[in-house]
């Protein structure tokens, strides 16, 4: 059983960087960048205020990011170390040989080639060939070590069941994963319990960082995209989506000026 304190010690260093990275994501995110959402789903919603549109664009850009920035940033990394916990001294746990495989777990008669995956909704049917194409590649290349190939996609979440087509490639989610990797029924269980504190301090910080984004974000969106009835000009929102030439950037607002203790603006 992985250590308690050295799991702990992992989950807030994985933390800390995947909150870094929102941060710098939410920072460089433009009103330009939430115009791109499909502006036909929100007219059709009924969406007419603009702080409601820019609150439900900006929570669906964080969102499709977070999905991609945890798979990468927190999922890949702590599949690796439990790895390496839970198979010390059974395996060898290696960074991946090729595209399409994360790490590799290799014993004296097998080969374990894993692609770590956040949820099980990842693949459409074109990248999923593309997945088990590059481990029949990788295959292929590794067949003189003369081991057992066992391809593995794992889930950081969810339930995978069964597939109705016998298939080369394994596919594990949640709990299953987890248990593959260290050994421990309970470890998936585990992972949320030492989010607990981490998550707390961290999330308090980003609420802070998203209030002021999404206040500036409506400050810019009330002058170019406001009507004078204070409702969101639809057709101008449209156009800057979708029309055939891009409509011209209006200038940003200029910061505020302010008053001196002398009188004189700076």
């Amino acid at each position: 059983m992985m250590d308690e304190a050295l799991l702990r010690e992992k989950v807030g260093a994985l933390l800390a960087t995947l909150y870094g990275k929102r941060l710098a994501a939410l920072q460089a995110l433009t009103l330009a960048d939430l115009l791109k959402k499909n502006p036909y789903l929100y007219r059709a919603l009924g969406v007419s205020r603009p702080v409601e549109f820019i609150e439900q664009a900006l929570l669906a850009r964080i969102s499709s990011s977070d999905e991609t920035i945890f798979g990468n940033d927190f999922f890949e990394p702590l599949a690796f170390f439990a790895a390496q916990q839970g198979q010390a001294g059974a395996a060898t746990v290696t960074v991946g040989a090729g595209a399409g495989q994360d790490f590799a777990i290799e014993t004296a008669r097998e080969y374990w080639a894993v692609a770590v995956k956040s949820g099980t909704n990842i693949f459409n049917a074109q990248s999923e060939k593309g997945q088990s194409a590059e481990f029949q590649q990788l295959q292929a290349r590794l067949k003189k070590l003369g081991k057992m190939f066992r391809p593995i996609i794992g889930y950081g979440y969810g339930r995978k069941a069964a597939p109705k087509t016998v298939s080369p490639v394994e596919r594990l989610a949640g709990q299953k994963f987890w248990e593959l990797l260290t050994g421990e029924a309970d470890f998936y269980l585990r992972i949320s319990r030492a989010m607990e504190s981490f998550a707390s301090e961290h999330a308090h910080t980003f609420r802070q960082a998203l209030a002021l984004k999404q206040d500036a974000l409506l400050r810019e969106f009330m002058i170019a995209f406001v009507a004078a009835s204070g409702q969101v000009d639809w057709d101008a929102v449209v156009a800057f989506n979708s029309s055939a030439s891009a409509p011209a950037r209006s200038r940003k607002p200029r910061p505020p000026s302010f008053v001196t203790s002398k009188g004189a603006s700076s």
